[in-house]
């Protein structure tokens, strides 16, 4: 049985894994760039499918990250060009291992971020004894795991324990295994689009159950972030890619932004994470959200981060011991060259954005 559920697990794990062009058609006009990242967004799945890389220029290869560590050190070793993943991880990394990372903007607030468990566990209260499944114990959603749990009165090490199993991707197949691949029991998990809505449309028998939602505990919580390593911002070769990169996702952004392009975004989500159309409306609704999704207010429609939120990720991650000196985190966060939030690409993408509008039709 174990070697079935493991088979299982490799064959999602490879179907979700492989590598994904953003050109169509290869095509050596087009700069090669590529791209981390732990989920394949609605944003990226309309600059894929419509051809808003392409129309920039870009041949963009997405990567699947297959856990925290190895994603970062990818983008450090140049590896990954850039990456998007949830900004707790840069903060960890810049202030605690003094990496040279900078977030360029900031992609959502965390839509569907969830709490889900197999069928059996009904409650939070039931994660008592349990180990819960995560992606790295000090990073990424574990300290927000955390926090949510301690307001139930659970305290890791005493009430239930991490296992550390890899990224979202992993974490969501072997949930709905029920296990991983050595036996252990899956018994819960942090989910985010796309796969909370994918769980929601299996049957009842592997369905997870949805047990919170961190918005409703912390919000807003800054979540996916572009970044990529400090010195690229100001590389003569790597900085207008990372600039048409981020132009590109700008105008699929404002694409999926604009209610009159639902039903094609819709058609391009579900093309790109090879869905049905139900459960490709449903995560249309959570790319959407106005406080979690990825066109959420706070963004401002130019990859804005929130400062709330951020100070929001800040604050849970300190709760918990997360820093391993003082940080004077009121200019930390403060946007400059060089710095933690360095807009200066963004920037660029902005006005191109601005001045390309209308070139890209985004026909389905």
């Amino acid at each position: 049985m174990h070697h079935l559920q493991a088979f299982s697990a490799l064959y999602f794990l490879l179907l979700y894994l492989r590598p994904v062009s953003g050109a169509k058609t290869p095509n050596p006009a087009l700069a090669p760039l590529n791209y981390g990242a732990f989920t394949q967004t609605a944003t990226y799945s309309i600059a894929s499918q419509l051809g808003f890389f392409t129309a920039n220029g870009l041949n963009v290869t997405f990567l699947q990250i297959p856990n925290s560590p190895t994603g970062y050190a990818s983008l450090l070793s140049g590896q990954y060009d850039i990456l998007t993943g949830t900004i707790d991880n840069t903060v960890n990394l810049r202030f605690n291992q003094q990496k040279p990372l900078s977030v360029l903007g900031q992609l959502d607030q965390g839509p569907d971020l969830v709490i889900a468990s197999v069928p059996s566990i009904t409650s939070v209260q039931d994660l008592r004894g349990k180990t819960l499944m995560v992606d790295n114990p000090t990073s990424g959603y574990a300290c927000l795991l955390r926090k949510i749990l301690s307001l139930y009165g659970l305290v890791l090490g005493t009430d239930y324990t991490f296992q550390v199993v890899g990224a979202t991707p992993l974490r969501y197949q072997y949930l709905i295994n029920g296990t991983t691949p050595n036996g252990t029991p899956a018994y819960a998990t942090i989910l985010t689009y796309p796969f909370t809505a994918e769980g929601a449309a299996l049957p009842p028998a592997s369905r997870p159950n949805i047990l919170a939602r961190a918005s409703a505990f912390v919000n807003p919580f800054s979540s996916s972030a572009f970044t990529a390593p400090t010195a690229s911002i100001t590389d003569a070769t790597k900085a207008p890619l990372l600039t048409r990169f981020l132009t590109a996702m700008l105008e699929a952004n404002h694409y999926l932004t604009a209610p009159k392009h639902k039903s094609c975004a819709i058609s391009a989500i579900a093309t790109q994470l090879n869905i049905s159309t139900a459960v490709a409306t449903a995560e249309y609704a959570a790319a959407t959200d106005p406080e979690t999704g990825e066109t959420a207010r706070m963004q401002g429609g130019v990859f804005e981060v929130s400062r709330q939120g951020l100070l929001n990720v800040v604050d849970v991650r300190a709760q918990f011991g997360g820093f391993t000196g003082e940080v004077d985190f009121a200019d930390a966060i403060l946007p400059g060259p060089g710095k933690l939030i360095d807009y200066t690409l963004r920037y660029q993408a902005v006005r191109a954005a601005v001045r390309g509008k209308g070139k890209v039709k985004g026909a389905c």
